[in-house]
C-alpha cells in the first residue's frame, strides 16, 4: 500500500511540475541554452520575499571551466514586487541567494563557507539591459570549491497598475566587454509586466 501511494504521489507531482515547465516562458534565448523554473519564494533562500517564479536560462558551456560560456546564465523574477529596487535591495536578495545555493550545494559537510560579497551600483543612466550594474564575490560549490567572481546586469520592469515587477538578472565570470555579454543581453523578456497576455 505504501509502494503504491508513494507511486501515486511522484507522478502526481511529476505531472505538476511538468505542466508548469511548459506552461512559464518568459524568456527568449538561443535553443541551445537550459531552462529551469522554480517557484518563489525559493525553497534555498526562504529570506527573499517574493512570491511568483523564477525562470533560468543557462548557457550550454555553463559548467565547462575552459570555455567562455562558463558559469553565464541569466533568470527573471516574475514576482510581487511592488515597489522600485535599489541597488541595497539588490545586494541582500543576491547575498541570500547565492548563499543559500552554494549551500545546498555544498558537499563538504560540516564545512562553514565564506559568505557572498555583493557589489551593486545604480547606473546613472538606466540602458535597454540594465538599470544596475555588479560584481559578486561568490563560493563556487558546484564545481571548484573555491571563490569565484561574477559580474552582473540587473533591469527591473514595474508594473505599477499590476503591483508587479519582472526582474532580470544576467551573470557570467567574464567581463561586460567579454563577447559572452553579447549572448547574455539577447536574453530577453518575451513581454513585460504591464503588457496583456
Amino acid at each position: 500500500m505504501k509502494h503504491i501511494l508513494f507511486l501515486i504521489v511522484f507522478f502526481c507531482t511529476f505531472t505538476v511540475f511538468g505542466q508548469e515547465k511548459s506552461e512559464v516562458n518568459l524568456l527568449t534565448s538561443d535553443a541551445s541554452w537550459g531552462k529551469e523554473i522554480i517557484r518563489m519564494p525559493l525553497h534555498f533562500a526562504p529570506e527573499i520575499p517574493y512570491k511568483g517564479v523564477e525562470e533560468l536560462r543557462f548557457s550550454p558551456d555553463w559548467s565547462k571551466q575552459d570555455k567562455d560560456g562558463y558559469w553565464t546564465y541569466a533568470f527573471v523574477w516574475d514576482v510581487d514586487l511592488d515597489k522600485k529596487l535599489t541597488a541595497t535591495h539588490l545586494e541582500t536578495d543576491l547575498q541570500y541567494y547565492f548563499d543559500g545555493l552554494m549551500d545546498g550545494v555544498n558537499k563538504d559537510k560540516g564545512k562553514v563557507l565564506p559568505k557572498t560579497i555583493a557589489f551593486i551600483l545604480k547606473k546613472e543612466t538606466p540602458t535597454e539591459n540594465a538599470d544596475f550594474v555588479g560584481k559578486l564575490q561568490v563560493y563556487n560549490s558546484f564545481h571548484t570549491r573555491d571563490i569565484m567572481i561574477l559580474y552582473c546586469t540587473v533591469k527591473q520592469y514595474y508594473c505599477k497598475e499590476k503591483q508587479r515587477s519582472m526582474v532580470l538578472f544576467r551573470f557570467s565570470p567574464k567581463p561586460f566587454e567579454h563577447t559572452i555579454w553579447k549572448e547574455l543581453n539577447a536574453i530577453r523578456l518575451k513581454k513585460k509586466p504591464c503588457e496583456d497576455s
